[in-house]
């Protein structure tokens, strides 16, 4: 690493080089179907919950619903307030356990 590489580094242009390169990267490519099917739920329950529960737009003002009849799709908040401690706690016992391996290394 000597210091081209860290002025290419460092260059303000590197945020546009490496979103350039997000669809090649083998990371996104890995992931690109997880990614799309979250996507196409989150984008389904928006229009949803737009179209039965009623929607306010950028200046404000509310609209009602164009589906009166059926329900507004929600998830009860309970049940992601219990995972969070027991995520929290995995997500430290593995951050510990990658860093005692790469200080053994």
């Amino acid at each position: 690493y000597d210091f081209d590489a860290w002025k290419k580094h460092r260059s303000q242009d590197r945020f546009w080089r490496n979103f350039n390169n997000i669809a090649s990267s083998g990371v996104y490519r890995g992931l690109v179907n997880e990614i799309a099917a979250v996507a196409s739920v989150a984008t389904f329950l928006c229009v949803w919950n737009g179209l039965t529960g009623g929607y306010t737009d950028f200046d404000g003002v509310a609209h009602e619903a164009v589906l009166q009849n059926l329900p507004v799709l929600t998830l009860p908040f309970q049940a992601f307030s219990t995972c969070t401690s027991s995520l929290s706690l995995l997500l430290v016992f593995r951050t510990k356990n990658c860093y005692e391996r790469w200080d053994g290394a």
